[in-house]
């Protein structure tokens, strides 16, 4: 099973996913809302697979139009890190791959994707069936630069 795994720009929040898609067939997906335009936001998902998130206590988390997930930005440094949804007492999210600059995908090229039109029902039934599972992990006491 690959793994992958990349940080923000200043090293607070750091990333790990398991996934059954090798790196090559990832596709990435390019959301044409405004916020994710103005982050240069290259995310991806795997539902079969499973994402780590280190330091969510150095994340700002900001929600914004339907307000149907947090977007989980580093503190510190600004990068979009991740979108993250709850149901049921578990996370879900879509992880950034050009903010993290994880390896093997954040120079790659992205599918332009609009969600424009879809209600919030839709939209988190969408995020559901394709995000993969999270887990947030705080990680207080660990200095970094």
């Amino acid at each position: 099973m690959p793994q992958l795994s990349g940080s923000c720009h200043c090293g607070q929040v750091h990333v790990a996913i398991r996934t059954n898609v090798e790196p090559a067939a990832i596709v990435l997906r390019e959301c044409q809302c405004g916020f994710c335009r103005r982050h240069g936001a290259k995310t991806f998902a795997d539902p079969a697979g499973e994402a780590s998130i280190s330091g969510t206590e150095r994340l700002t988390r900001y929600r914004f139009g339907q307000a149907t997930a947090d977007f989980l930005l580093c503190s510190r440094c600004g990068v979009y890190v991740a979108a993250v949804i709850e149901h049921e007492s578990r996370h879900f999210a879509t992880i950034n791959a050009a903010g993290l600059q994880i390896p093997l995908l954040a120079t790659r090229s992205a599918t332009p994707v609009s969600y424009e039109g879809e209600d919030a029902e839709a939209r988190r039934q969408r995020r559901l069936d394709r995000w993969m599972p999270v887990v947030l992990n705080e990680d207080r006491g660990a200095a970094r630069a």
